[in-house]
Formats: structure tokens, sequence, C-alpha cells
């Protein structure tokens, strides 16, 4: 395209168009515009190269995971290495569910995106080209997952990264710190209910055992006739002799009984009825060593 101007401010425009180059169509060329009042030229330098046959290719660790606070300022990164100048594009992820809040979404992969507004293309000198894409004044709705895309008339790559945005402190205040002595540790906490239930326990058990009945011990009294190996006590004869004296005659205990059940024939005075009647056994010592067994009834009427 050759543009010039003249006097009066008009401009004139001349396109040269070329098709089906080749190699040999590479070199200069030059517009010259000339009239009665002068002569100007531009000169353009055309290079016809061999047609790509690789796609472009993304390089290094970008774009990489990145955390921002909410309302601040971040960038994510994408450096992709091609012959030409490749088409840089950033892409997002629309969440399932939110895709009507979007006009137009793109599928990569079976997942939708949204295509984000492009960024200028720097071109480095070990042949790759840098393209930035800035988040300001990040909000909730920016977290997700982004997708570099950089592309040439073989194809494309891309690669991906994810955004987080964090809360604002300022709006979510932190709940107030437990004080100093205020919680107990975990065994103390364990250990109290335990104990507790330890002491109950042992409590139970032994009202169990103290409502249990005792068994009265039995003693063996040693036959008639026996001697004792231990020595009576003093006096213990004349008070053994004295109860023996004063003691009604012992009768055996079926005879007792048997006197009970004769009733109203014994005769006048005679015991006519028996509630119940209680056998108690007496043993005393002498002082020659001879034990004596009384046996005494006692009748209830």
């Amino acid at each position: 395209v050759c543009t010039a101007s003249g006097r009066g401010g008009r401009r004139q425009q001349w396109t040269l168009t070329l098709k089906s180059l080749r190699a040999e169509d590479s070199g200069r060329y030059t517009c010259r515009v000339f009239n009665t009042a002068g002569e100007i030229n531009a000169t353009y330098r055309v290079d016809v190269v061999q047609r790509l046959r690789s796609k472009p290719v993304l390089t290094g660790t970008h774009p990489v995971n990145t955390t921002v606070e909410m309302g601040g300022t971040t960038s994510l990164q994408c450096k992709v290495r091609s012959d030409v100048r490749p088409v840089v594009q950033w892409l997002k992820r629309v969440e399932p569910g939110s895709e009507r809040h979007h006009n137009a979404t793109l599928d990569v992969g079976g997942q939708r995106f949204v295509v984000l507004p492009a960024g200028d293309v720097w071109s480095r000198p070990d042949g790759s080209f840098l393209n930035k894409l800035v988040i300001a004044r990040a909000r909730a709705e920016d977290a997700g997952m982004y997708i570099c895309l950089g592309a040439n008339t073989m194809g494309y790559s891309f690669r991906s990264a994810f955004l987080t945005v964090q809360p604002d402190p300022s709006r979510h205040p932190a709940p107030p710190s437990p004080r100093p002595g205020g919680s107990l540790p975990w065994p103390v906490i364990v250990g109290i209910p335990a104990g507790a239930f330890f002491i109950v326990g042992s409590v139970l058990l032994w009202l169990c055992q103290s409502r249990k009945p005792k068994a009265c011990p039995s003693v063996a009294l040693p036959a008639a006739g026996a001697r004792l190996p231990a020595a009576p006590r003093p006096g213990a004869a004349h008070g053994a002799a004295r109860a023996a004296a004063a003691a009604p005659p012992a009768l055996p205990p079926r005879a007792g009984a048997r006197a009970l059940e004769q009733g109203p024939h014994a005769g006048p005075g005679r015991i006519r009825g028996v509630g119940a009647d209680v056998l108690h056994t007496h043993t005393h010592t002498h002082v020659e060593g001879k034990v004596h067994q009384h046996h005494y009834t006692y009748y209830q009427c």
C-alpha cells in the first residue's frame, strides 16, 4: 500500500497485490509518486518463506497457579515459541450453571470457555513470544481455570493454570481466640468422666456386697465327758454348780413335744396349746475338767 497527499490535504492511496508468491518473488518493491511539482518514493522489502510445518510450542513453566487477595492485582504469563509471530489468546473456563452469563463460549477439550480480551505480544531475543494477562481488582468470580492458547497456521498449543482469590480478611474477621485457661487439655477432658464412672461403679459394688446376708459362724461343742485343753477360770465351778441347781430338770427334745401334744387330757394346770418351742443347750465345765451339757426347752403358749 502506497499513500501520498498533495496540496489542499488531498490524499491518494495505491495498492499492489501479489498472489501465489514464490521464493523468487522476494525483494524490494518501490512506490514512486510524481507530478509537475516533483517526485516522492517509498521502498518496501518482501520476504517469501516456505510454509511452516510445525505448530507453536509453549515453553517454560508459565502459566503457573496463582493466588491473589480480594481486590488485589496479579498476572498470568505465557511464553510461546514459533517460527512466525503467533496469535496468543487467553481463555477462562465457564463454571457449570453460569453459561447464561456469557454471550459466546468456546469448546476446548470438552469444556466450555469464554474468550478474554487479547493483550500485546512481545517478541524476545531468543525467538519466543511473551504475553501477559493482568487481573486488576480481583473478585470472587475471577477465580477458576485459565488457558493460554498459542496458534499459527499449522495448529495451536495451550496450557492451563488456576487462579485462587482469597476473601478479604477485613470483611470476614477471624473468630476470637480462646482466653488462656478457657479450655482444658484433652487428657483432662477424657480422664474426668472415666474417673466419675469408676467411683460410681465402686460405690455400687460396695452396696451390693454389704446387702448380702452374713453366714453365722458355727461353733463345735465338745462331746460330753471330754476334757478341755484350757484351764477353767477361777470361780467358774461354783457359778456353774449354782446354775445347775437352779435350772429345772432337762427333758428330751421329743418328750417336750409329746407333752404338749396331750392337750386337755393332761389334767388341770397343764399346758393346753403351744405356739412354738425353743431348745437351748448350756454347757459348763467343772474344776475336775469334766464337761456337762444341759438342754432347756422353753414353751410359748
